[in-house]
This record gives C-alpha cells, sequence and structure tokens, in this order.
C-alpha cells in the first residue's frame, strides 16, 4: 500500500526529471506511481476497506456503524466505475439515494467518499465542510489541482490559456496527477488546499465553472472560462439543472478528452465487499456438456440396449453332469455302482481310472491264489 510520504517522494522525482528534460528518466519515472490506494474507515474498531486507483468499485451496500462517526447510519459502497461519471450539476452521479434533487443532505455514499463541499448555505454541503471533517475524510482533506500541457507535438491545437483544476480529496489528487503526465502528457505540479470561502486574492474554482463531476461529487473538473448560470445560488440550483455549451475554445479539445477519459478510468475507487465469484470458463462449461451428452449415451445403452446377463451362464460354470470327474481317492466307486446307478454315462476319464482299479484287483486275487496251502 502506497503512503502519501512514498507517493509525494516519488512524484518529487517525477518533477526533477521532467524539469531537466531527460526523455528515459522522464519515461522510467512516469511509472514511479502506477497505482493508490487508501482506506476507509466505516466503523470505531473497524481497520477498514481499501480504496484502489483502477478498481471496478462494486459489490453490496453496508452501513456505518460507528456511532462517534459523523455520518453513522448511512449506508455506503455498490457504486462502481459504470456510473462514476456525474454531469455538471453538483450532486449528480449517485447510483441511489438521491431522490431530493434540491440538497446533498443526508444523502449515502455510493462511492464511499463523501461530496465535495462548496461552503455554507450550498445544496445541503454544509455538513460535508470543515477542517475536522477533512480528518475523516477518505483519501485526506479537500485539495486543488492545475492540469495544463506544454506539449504540442502531442496536442497541436492546445492553447495557452487551456489550464483545468480538479478538485477532490488528497490521495487522489496525487494520483490523477501522475497518471496524467503518464497518459496526456500533462505537465507535473502540486495540490493547493481548497477554501471556496476564502475572500483572498488566491483563485478558487466555483460551482458556475464546473464542468464534470464524478464520483458521486466528491471530485470535479473545472474550467475557470466557463461560467454556467444554473449553478449559481441565485438559480436555485438543482443536482439535475441544465447547463451552458462549454466554450469553442475547448468544445472539442482532444487534451480535454484525455484528461476526462483518464479520470473516469483510473480515480479510486473503493474495492467491492464481497469479491466476484470465480465463474467457469467457456471451454470448461463445454466440456461439461458435452461429458454429460456422452454419458448419458453411454447410460442408457448399458441399461437399454446392452446384453443380458441373466440368459448366459457363467463361463466357469459346468454346463453338463458328463463333465464332472468323481474323486476317486476319497471314493471308490465299483462297476457295478455305476450301472446300478440313475446317474447319466459316466465320463472317459472314470471308465480309465475304473479299468485300472479291476487291473489291480485281479493281479491281488492272483496273489492270494499262489500263497493258498492245500490240505
Amino acid at each position: 500500500m502506497h503512503s502519501y510520504a512514498s507517493v509525494l517522494a516519488a512524484f518529487i522525482g517525477l518533477v526533477g526529471v521532467a524539469q531537466a528534460g531527460s526523455s528515459s528518466c522522464v519515461a522510467s519515472n512516469k511509472k514511479a506511481i502506477a497505482a493508490v490506494r487508501f482506506r476507509f474507515i466505516p466503523t470505531a474498531i473497524s481497520t477498514g476497506h481499501t480504496v484502489s486507483s483502477w478498481s471496478d468499485g462494486g459489490g453490496h451496500r453496508a452501513t456505518i456503524t460507528a456511532d462517534a462517526h459523523p455520518f453513522a447510519g448511512r449506508e455506503y459502497a455498490g457504486g462502481n466505475r459504470g456510473n462514476i461519471i456525474g454531469s455538471k450539476a453538483y450532486g449528480s452521479g449517485y447510483s441511489y439515494g438521491a431522490s431530493d434533487v434540491t440538497t446533498l443532505k443526508g444523502r449515502p455514499f455510493p462511492h464511499v467518499m463523501w461530496p465535495i463541499s462548496w461552503g455554507p448555505g450550498y445544496m445541503g454541503g454544509d455538513e460535508y465542510w470543515g477542517s475536522e471533517l477533512d480528518l475523516l475524510r477518505p483519501g485526506g482533506g479537500l485539495g486543488i489541482l492545475n492540469v495544463s500541457t506544454t506539449d504540442t507535438n502531442k496536442w497541436p491545437r492546445v492553447g495557452s490559456d487551456e489550464i483545468y483544476t480538479m478538485i477532490g480529496d488528497k490521495e487522489s489528487l496525487m494520483f490523477m496527477i501522475s497518471d496524467l503526465v503518464r497518459v496526456c502528457h500533462a505537465v507535473p505540479a502540486m495540490p493547493r488546499k481548497f477554501d471556496p470561502t476564502t475572500t483572498t486574492m488566491v483563485t478558487q474554482p466555483r460551482p458556475e465553472n464546473v464542468i464534470q463531476y464524478y464520483r458521486s461529487s466528491s471530485f470535479a473538473l473545472t474550467y475557470a472560462k466557463y461560467n454556467n448560470t444554473f449553478a449559481l445560488p441565485s438559480s436555485n440550483p438543482t443536482t439535475n439543472h441544465g447547463s451552458v455549451p462549454l466554450p469553442a475554445s475547448i468544445i472539442d479539445s482532444a487534451f480535454l478528452r484525455c484528461v476526462n477519459d483518464t479520470i473516469r478510468a483510473s480515480l479510486p475507487l473503493m474495492d467491492p465487499l464481497d469479491p466476484p465469484k470465480k465463474k467457469l470458463s467457456p471451454g470448461a462449461i463445454a466440456g461439461i456438456c458435452v461429458g454429460s451428452i456422452f454419458g448419458a449415451i453411454i447410460l442408457f445403452w448399458c441399461c437399454c440396449l446392452g446384453p443380458s446377463d441373466s440368459s448366459t451362464p457363467p463361463t466357469d460354470a459346468p454346463t453338463d453332469a458328463t463333465t464332472i470327474v468323481p474323486n476317486t481317492e476319497s471314493e471308490q466307486v465299483t462297476p457295478e455302482d455305476a450301472k446300478n446307478a440313475s446317474a447319466p454315462e459316466l465320463s472317459p476319464a472314470y471308465n480309465e481310472k475304473n479299468d485300472e482299479v479291476k487291473s489291480k484287483k485281479q493281479e491281488e486275487d492272483a496273489k492270494e491264489e499262489q500263497n493258498v496251502v492245500w490240505v
């Protein structure tokens, strides 16, 4: 996770090499800040949720439960990168909880970050204003940062007065300028404090200068020469009010398109509370379908079309009683017994054995006759 100190150090290095004019070093340092992460703390005992550049956002909603939190009881999360773009109206870009178009007071935080504030008295933004709230604001206190370019090779039609100003939390500003330097060849710059109530000569953006709100009005891009009268306090603005056309000098600006597209693609969002479930690939789904079809065919063939085991006797089972050879060693069978028995015809093996028994019997009778003593 990148700390603010590491981001700032890398950014200062990026500014230094840009001023030195070394193209190879600039290219390597432009990649020094590829991502940023910080945390949103919704409860007093929570370690918080990660807010990441390039995150898709989304996930289910949750509720801020810390009793000491200034916005306890409000819902947060659920907003994704697909609905990060608002309009030129303060309070635009909410995916839920925006039924009252006259005020932002009491609204949830679909993209976790709460909206920027134009100070007391402007469309209910009072509750998001103050130095104490900046201590709790995800990403740090509000600031402003100028976006311009001097690369006329990349942007041949850009004018010297084409300078935009981003408004947002410190971490988001620091990441976005580093990404804009890398992608859109913007001039490296450092943020300043945002204070729309100041009476000094320091130039601060006003609501009528906004040309685009992002992330539930928690980030904005302004142009000093744009004056949207619909956003003036005297016009009783709403979150869906109209707007006047952009000045002709920037309406077709390729540099402006690059800035807007880059913010939309990489502005930090909170990672989903419930990570997306892994889905089967199309190949795996096709394999399962084909395997199921073949399995059903094989099962059907075995059960319905295959041979029946009941009609064929086992190969090791006797098929005819005449093939059985009696055990003559344990059971002496005489020819007379065989003749009188009701059993079927005996096998040749039995006849051979019986002849052998008969021959032995005759030999024994002959010996007995030789040993007889005649009286």
